[in-house]
């Protein structure tokens, strides 16, 4: 949402958005899957991030994850 509202403000970025998302991408690949926000860490390990998840798929993160794999 935030960077929806930079962009439609006409805020103008030095580093240019491809170069943004290939950075953040290799960051993020390079990270422990236990520490990626969209894994098992950060705001899907909170309480209400495994609610959500479980409105969602039915299901717990990791319960989700696992059932990927069989």
């Amino acid at each position: 949402m935030i960077s929806a509202d930079m962009a439609f403000s006409g805020m103008e970025c030095i580093i240019p958005a491809d170069e943004v998302v290939e950075a953040m991408y290799k960051v993020g690949k390079s990270l422990p899957i236990e520490l990626r926000e969209a894994a098992l860490g950060g705001i899907a390990a909170t309480r209400t991030g495994k609610a959500v998840s479980k409105q969602i798929f039915g299901m717990e993160r990791e319960e989700a994850e696992y059932a990927k794999t069989i």
